[in-house]
Protein backbone atom coordinates (compact mmCIF):
# COMPACT_ATOMS: atom_id res chain seq x y z
CA UNK A 1 0.00 0.00 0.00
CA UNK A 2 1.09 3.19 -0.50
CA UNK A 3 0.02 6.75 -0.51
CA UNK A 4 -2.87 7.76 -1.77
CA UNK A 5 -4.41 9.93 -4.80
CA UNK A 6 -7.11 12.50 -4.93
CA UNK A 7 -8.71 14.71 -7.33
CA UNK A 8 -9.93 18.04 -7.38
CA UNK A 9 -11.89 20.30 -10.06
CA UNK A 10 -12.24 24.42 -10.32
CA UNK A 11 -12.08 26.89 -12.80
CA UNK A 12 -12.43 23.89 -15.71
CA UNK A 13 -8.68 22.63 -14.51
CA UNK A 14 -8.89 19.29 -12.92
CA UNK A 15 -5.74 18.67 -10.78
CA UNK A 16 -5.00 14.84 -10.10
CA UNK A 17 -2.13 13.63 -7.86
CA UNK A 18 -1.32 10.13 -8.15
CA UNK A 19 0.82 7.37 -7.07
CA UNK A 20 2.13 4.07 -8.00
CA UNK A 21 5.02 1.87 -9.42
CA UNK A 22 3.80 2.55 -13.02
CA UNK A 23 1.02 2.38 -15.70
CA UNK A 24 3.06 -0.15 -17.93
CA UNK A 25 4.01 -3.96 -17.96
CA UNK A 26 1.24 -6.64 -16.80
CA UNK A 27 0.13 -4.69 -13.92
CA UNK A 28 -0.59 -0.79 -13.20
CA UNK A 29 -0.58 1.40 -10.37
CA UNK A 30 -2.30 4.84 -10.34
CA UNK A 31 -4.48 7.14 -9.43
CA UNK A 32 -7.52 7.36 -12.00
CA UNK A 33 -10.61 10.02 -12.15
CA UNK A 34 -13.04 8.25 -14.33
CA UNK A 35 -16.74 7.84 -15.57
CA UNK A 36 -18.25 5.18 -17.38
CA UNK A 37 -18.38 4.99 -21.30
CA UNK A 38 -20.74 2.64 -22.67
CA UNK A 39 -19.58 1.68 -26.41
CA UNK A 40 -17.64 3.95 -28.89
CA UNK A 41 -16.24 7.31 -27.78
CA UNK A 42 -13.32 9.30 -26.85
CA UNK A 43 -11.55 11.67 -24.47
CA UNK A 44 -9.55 14.65 -24.86
CA UNK A 45 -7.63 16.35 -22.31
CA UNK A 46 -4.87 19.05 -22.39
CA UNK A 47 -2.43 18.15 -19.75
CA UNK A 48 -0.77 21.52 -18.83
CA UNK A 49 1.73 20.08 -16.11
CA UNK A 50 3.33 17.08 -14.50
CA UNK A 51 5.44 17.53 -11.39
CA UNK A 52 6.70 15.46 -8.42
CA UNK A 53 7.00 12.22 -8.18
CA UNK A 54 10.08 9.76 -9.82
CA UNK A 55 10.96 7.09 -11.94
CA UNK A 56 7.98 6.19 -14.20
CA UNK A 57 6.07 9.44 -13.53
CA UNK A 58 3.36 9.34 -16.51
CA UNK A 59 0.00 11.32 -17.05
CA UNK A 60 -2.92 11.15 -19.59
CA UNK A 61 -6.33 10.13 -20.43
CA UNK A 62 -7.16 6.08 -20.70
CA UNK A 63 -9.88 3.95 -21.78
CA UNK A 64 -9.50 0.66 -19.66
CA UNK A 65 -12.31 -1.93 -19.06
CA UNK A 66 -12.12 -2.66 -15.36
CA UNK A 67 -10.50 -0.88 -12.20
CA UNK A 68 -8.00 -4.65 -11.96
CA UNK A 69 -4.21 -3.43 -12.40
CA UNK A 70 -4.07 -6.29 -15.05
CA UNK A 71 -7.03 -4.47 -16.64
CA UNK A 72 -7.04 -4.08 -20.69
CA UNK A 73 -6.56 -0.31 -21.67
CA UNK A 74 -5.08 1.83 -23.93
CA UNK A 75 -3.97 5.39 -23.26
CA UNK A 76 -1.91 8.25 -24.53
CA UNK A 77 -0.20 9.84 -21.82
CA UNK A 78 2.97 12.08 -21.18
CA UNK A 79 6.32 9.80 -19.75
CA UNK A 80 8.38 12.56 -17.88
CA UNK A 81 11.19 10.24 -17.89
CA UNK A 82 11.43 9.80 -21.63
CA UNK A 83 10.49 13.60 -22.60
CA UNK A 84 7.35 12.54 -25.00
CA UNK A 85 3.86 11.09 -25.26
CA UNK A 86 3.42 7.90 -25.56
CA UNK A 87 0.66 5.04 -26.71
CA UNK A 88 0.29 2.73 -24.20
CA UNK A 89 -1.91 -0.23 -24.65
CA UNK A 90 -2.54 -3.67 -22.73
CA UNK A 91 -4.77 -5.97 -25.25
CA UNK A 92 -5.05 -8.79 -23.45
CA UNK A 93 -5.72 -8.91 -19.32
CA UNK A 94 -2.38 -8.98 -17.08
CA UNK A 95 -0.70 -9.44 -20.73
CA UNK A 96 2.13 -7.20 -21.50
CA UNK A 97 1.93 -3.36 -22.02
CA UNK A 98 3.12 -2.01 -26.02
CA UNK A 99 3.85 1.00 -27.59
CA UNK A 100 2.69 1.69 -30.84
CA UNK A 101 3.19 5.24 -30.89
CA UNK A 102 5.16 8.30 -29.71
CA UNK A 103 6.16 11.67 -30.18
CA UNK A 104 8.72 13.79 -28.43
CA UNK A 105 7.07 16.89 -26.52
CA UNK A 106 7.33 19.38 -24.20
CA UNK A 107 4.18 20.49 -22.01
CA UNK A 108 1.52 21.49 -22.16
CA UNK A 109 -0.26 19.08 -25.30
CA UNK A 110 -3.13 17.91 -25.64
CA UNK A 111 -3.91 13.81 -25.63
CA UNK A 112 -6.64 12.07 -26.96
CA UNK A 113 -7.55 7.74 -27.26
CA UNK A 114 -10.92 7.34 -29.27
CA UNK A 115 -12.91 4.07 -29.04
CA UNK A 116 -14.22 2.47 -32.27
CA UNK A 117 -15.94 -1.04 -31.37
CA UNK A 118 -12.33 -3.16 -31.17
CA UNK A 119 -10.38 -0.36 -32.22
CA UNK A 120 -8.12 1.96 -30.50
CA UNK A 121 -6.47 5.14 -31.45
CA UNK A 122 -4.36 7.89 -30.16
CA UNK A 123 -3.92 11.07 -30.87
CA UNK A 124 -2.06 14.38 -30.02
CA UNK A 125 -1.91 17.99 -30.82
CA UNK A 126 -0.15 21.29 -30.09
CA UNK A 127 -3.25 23.37 -30.47
CA UNK A 128 -6.27 21.49 -29.62
CA UNK A 129 -7.59 21.36 -33.65
CA UNK A 130 -5.10 19.94 -35.87
CA UNK A 131 -4.78 16.24 -34.13
CA UNK A 132 -1.24 13.99 -35.46
CA UNK A 133 -2.26 9.89 -34.81
CA UNK A 134 0.59 8.31 -32.60
CA UNK A 135 1.61 5.35 -34.34
CA UNK A 136 -1.22 2.66 -35.51
CA UNK A 137 -4.70 1.94 -33.53
CA UNK A 138 -4.63 -1.21 -31.67
CA UNK A 139 -7.05 -3.97 -32.08
CA UNK A 140 -8.57 -4.78 -27.94
CA UNK A 141 -11.05 -6.83 -27.16
CA UNK A 142 -13.32 -4.82 -24.44
CA UNK A 143 -16.92 -4.88 -23.22
CA UNK A 144 -19.64 -2.76 -24.04
CA UNK A 145 -19.08 -0.85 -20.70
CA UNK A 146 -15.48 0.47 -19.89
CA UNK A 147 -14.18 3.43 -18.07
CA UNK A 148 -12.67 6.45 -19.58
CA UNK A 149 -10.72 9.41 -17.69
CA UNK A 150 -7.40 11.26 -16.47
CA UNK A 151 -4.60 8.21 -15.05
CA UNK A 152 -1.20 10.04 -13.23
CA UNK A 153 1.50 8.06 -11.40
CA UNK A 154 4.47 8.93 -9.60
CA UNK A 155 6.68 5.90 -10.60
CA UNK A 156 6.70 5.60 -6.74
CA UNK A 157 4.03 4.38 -4.03
CA UNK A 158 5.85 6.67 -1.54
CA UNK A 159 5.16 10.05 -3.38
CA UNK A 160 2.88 11.65 -5.40
CA UNK A 161 2.90 13.19 -8.39
CA UNK A 162 0.58 16.22 -9.69
CA UNK A 163 -1.47 16.80 -13.27
CA UNK A 164 -3.05 19.25 -14.33
CA UNK A 165 -5.92 19.10 -17.04
CA UNK A 166 -7.95 21.60 -18.76
CA UNK A 167 -10.24 21.14 -21.80
CA UNK A 168 -11.04 18.05 -20.60
CA UNK A 169 -14.05 16.24 -22.89
CA UNK A 170 -15.68 13.19 -23.36
CA UNK A 171 -17.64 12.62 -26.97
CA UNK A 172 -19.91 10.01 -28.38
CA UNK A 173 -19.96 9.29 -31.89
Amino acid sequence: MGVAGSASYGNNVFTVNGAGAQIYGTADAFHFVYQPLTGDGSIVARLVSLQGGSGFVSAGVMIRETLNGGSTNAKTADWRTYGGIYFDVRTTTGGSTTEPGSVGANLPYWVKVTRSGNSFTSYTSLDGVNWVQLGTSATISMAPNVLVGLAVTSGSTSALATATFDSVSIALP
